[in-house]
Order: structure tokens, then C-alpha cells, then sequence
């Protein structure tokens, strides 16, 4: 739960910096008043979401396939989160949503590529190690 804490609180704080430029660029060209207190709830769900989806894709027990999928259903309702908040101000068109989960699932699988590939190189390093000190 530390941990997990920690990590919402980086995400927190990362939130409220996109929630804050999102509110001006709305404010800014539609000359609207967003509702502070719908923002903060979007802020404390949103967050909530994301740091679940690191804290799952950082989990070293059971399936990384597995927790990698997962995490990428639990972020999903962060973006309909975002879009309540902001209503269509921010997403005129449906379909939208749809290609801003498509670029984060595309962003989120190369992201598990590059980790893939790093954790593969350790293993490599490791079984190399083990068989030098087997030798010696």
C-alpha cells in the first residue's frame, strides 16, 4: 500500500498539471467556466486509475501478460473520466475517445516492448554470470 501510495502521488501531481493546462486551453477558446469541483474529483479518480495501472504493470507476481492487459482495461475509464469532466469542450466527436485509446494502448505496448527487451538482456547477464561462476 506504500508503494502504491507513492505512486499516486506522483501521478497526482503530474494530473493536476494536465487538468490545469486542459482547463485554460478550454477556458481560453470557449470562454467557459469549468466547475472547480468537477475538476478536482477528475483529478483524485483519473489518478487513482493511472497509479493503479503503473502499480499493476510494476507487480513482479503472477503473469506480466496478464497484468499488462489488465492495466490497460483499468486505465480505459480514466479517459471516460477525463471526457465527463470536460465534457464536449474537449471531445466534440465521439470517435475521439476511441483514437485516444488506440494511441495509448500503442504507446503502452511499446512501453512493454522496451521493458520486455530490458528484462530479457538481465535474465542473459544473470544465466552468463551463473555460468562463469560455475566454470571458475
Amino acid at each position: 500500500m506504500k508503494k502504491y501510495m507513492r505512486i499516486y502521488l506522483k501521478v497526482f501531481f503530474f494530473m493536476s498539471i494536465l487538468f490545469l493546462l486542459l482547463s485554460l486551453i478550454v477556458v481560453r477558446r470557449f470562454d467557459v467556466t469549468l466547475p472547480f469541483a468537477r475538476i478536482s474529483y477528475g483529478i483524485f479518480v483519473v489518478s487513482a486509475f493511472v497509479s493503479l495501472t503503473l502499480w499493476l504493470f510494476k507487480l513482479e507476481k503472477g503473469n506480466s501478460i496478464l497484468n499488462v492487459i489488465l492495466g490497460y482495461f483499468i486505465l480505459i475509464p480514466g479517459i471516460l473520466v477525463i471526457r465527463n469532466v470536460y465534457g464536449n469542450y474537449l471531445f466534440r466527436l465521439s470517435s475521439l475517445i476511441y483514437i485516444i485509446m488506440i494511441i495509448i494502448g500503442i504507446i503502452y505496448g511499446i512501453v512493454l516492448w522496451i521493458v520486455s527487451r530490458k528484462y530479457k538482456k538481465q535474465v542473459d547477464d544473470l544465466n552468463k554470470l551463473i555460468e562463469n561462476q560455475n566454470k571458475s
